[in-house]
């Protein structure tokens, strides 16, 4: 996911980082994981 999807990148002291999602980012994840979970096929559910 890229920034304009809600996805960002938070910087910490040194070399700490952590991704982090705003409203709209959490919206659009949970979209993407509907939209994997309806592209498997019957034997991987």
């Amino acid at each position: 996911m890229e920034p304009e999807d809600g996805a960002i990148w938070v910087y910490g002291l040194g070399d700490l980082e952590i991704l982090a999602f705003t409203d709209f980012g959490v919206e659009n994840l949970v979209e993407l994981i509907k939209i994997h979970k309806e592209m498997k096929s019957p034997q991987e559910r």
